[in-house]
């Protein structure tokens, strides 16, 4: 894309129609007047650029050439010219694309225009993380934190601060992870976006959690949000409530978890929207662990079934928790071949949308009754598997988890040759 001055353009425009300065002139701007524009010898202003842009769309559509230029166009800049085109690009953010932003950012490095940069880089960022490219959303995100540091732009910052938290997050980086929510919910608790406020502070109960810190998650979904009256949003004040029943059954008050997701169930029950669909299956989902914790199996998969069935119509993403728990009822029901199958499922259907969180719990499962049951081959497969994903995706969480499983396997099987090259790679992660 190029850019030119004032009296480029018109030099340009007259050549590109064939007309000479005479024909440009009229009452109010004369041709002594636009040979010295062209030249460069006076400013065009405002005024005179309506005019030239009203006789060059006049001179275009006598040849049926729709020119459409603006009262403005003679008079800026290129950089003006460059901040012109980027925003009129940037108005349906929905229509673009990265090969389209990676053209804007290198036109609004050349002409320093740090706001639409930050910009640019925010939706990038924002985009790969929907793509779950979890690497180049956080080149993007960090670049766009560095622009509105720069510009101090806090409101800007909390969405970024958020979305690098989801980044960390589905990468298992949930120390990096609840660093961001953290100051993603400080800045908008200064910028009174309470709703974006709430949100953080959730998912910042959901990193502890991972970490197993889970007085602290408690602490957190009590305190800050559902006592807090500043947080109003019902949508995030029904997920904590789901959230603290989830970490009581972690703290071994199960019976206390499950009483509250029943409650949870009858509320949602009552409202029509995607997004409590969403909810209720993770529901369901978890009073299914309860059952199959207190060993009734029968209700379990009873509501896993209702789990999976909502899952499937508008949380696919999330499938892979409901069949590996479904795995591990079979499992405990002595169904060995079965439990085995869904374990597969569940592994393929995180690694096809990403969710290398739940990736790598469904492994963990995997790995667990393999081990019990003796099948050292299949164990070493489907840690081999897991290592495979894990470097393809430049993730570090897991391989500490798959390497200890490979020596179990290499001593159980005798190969001391292998069991020291593993202990080897350990050693990296102690």
């Amino acid at each position: 894309m190029e850019f030119l001055n004032p009296n480029e353009k018109i030099k340009r425009m007259r050549k590109k129609f064939r007309v000479n300065q005479a024909e440009l002139e009229n009452t109010n701007m004369t041709r002594a007047f636009i040979s010295m524009m062209e030249s460069g010898k006076r400013n065009v202003s405002k005024a005179s650029s309506k005019l030239l842009a009203e006789r060059f769309n006049e001179i275009a559509k006598r040849i049926s050439v729709n020119l459409n230029l603006d009262e403005e166009y003679f008079c800026r800049t290129p950089k003006e010219d460059a901040r012109y085109y980027c925003e009129n690009e940037l108005k349906d953010e929905t229509q673009l694309t990265h090969k389209k932003l990676d053209e804007l950012i290198e036109i609004e490095k050349e002409f320093e225009l740090t706001d639409l940069l930050a910009r640019c880089y925010k939706i990038s960022g924002g985009m790969y993380n929907d793509e779950k490219d979890y690497s180049n959303a956080f080149i993007a995100l960090n670049n766009a934190l560095g622009l509105y540091k720069e510009l101090k732009d806090e409101k800007s910052q909390i969405f970024v601060y958020l979305e690098l938290g989801f980044c960390k997050y589905m990468q298992n980086n949930y120390e990096d992870s609840s660093l961001y929510y953290k100051n993603g919910s400080t800045y908008a608790l200064n910028c009174g976006d309470y709703v974006r406020y709430g949100k953080g502070l959730r998912s910042l109960a959901l990193c502890y959690a991972r970490m197993e810190q889970y007085d602290e998650s408690l602490s957190i979904i009590d305190n800050e949000i559902l006592n807090n009256t500043i947080i109003t949003d019902e949508e995030t004040l029904i997920e904590a409530k789901a959230d603290k029943a989830l970490f009581l059954s972690f703290t071994e008050r199960d019976d206390e978890s499950a009483k509250q997701y029943f409650e949870l169930v009858e509320l949602i029950k009552s409202k029509d929207s995607d997004n409590y669909n969403v909810m209720l299956s993770l529901l369901y989902n978890n009073i299914g662990e309860y059952y199959y914790k207190i060993k009734d199996y029968n209700k379990s998969l009873q509501y896993l079934s209702q789990s999976q069935s909502l899952k499937l119509k508008c949380s696919k993403s999330k499938l892979s928790i409901t069949l590996c728990l479904k795995a591990k009822v079979l499992y405990a029901q002595g169904l060995l071949e079965e439990s085995l199958m869904l374990f597969d499922l569940a592994t393929e259907m995180a690694e096809q949308y990403n969710r290398f969180d739940l990736l790598l719990d469904a492994y963990k499962d995997l790995a667990k009754a393999l081990s019990e049951s003796k099948l050292f081959d299949k164990l070493k497969q489907s840690m081999e598997r897991l290592m495979e994903t894990l470097e393809r995706n430049d993730l570090k969480e897991g391989k500490r988890f798959a390497l200890y499983k490979l020596v179990e396997v290499a001593n159980n099987q005798g190969d001391q040759e292998k069991c020291n090259e593993y202990l080897k790679q350990l050693e990296n992660f102690i």
